[in-house]
């Protein structure tokens, strides 16, 4: 783990069902660590907020 995570009770639990059934869902309000928590176990992660560039168009024209 991160050495500046705070350790939280429901690390040992979280790491269970990750090894149980391999996902899991956090929810709680904002800034209460539940990304930070989720990243410590996390083996990769998609934020949903990060843009996507979309695939660019083929142009047509000469070539």
């Amino acid at each position: 783990m991160d050495k500046h995570h705070i350790e939280r009770i429901i690390d040992k639990d979280l790491e269970k069902y990750l090894k149980m059934i391999g996902a899991v869902l956090i929810v709680g309000p904002k800034w209460c660590g539940k990304t930070t928590t989720g990243e410590q176990f996390a083996r990769s992660t998609v934020k949903l907020q990060d843009p996507v560039e979309p695939p660019h168009p083929i142009e047509d024209g000469d070539s």
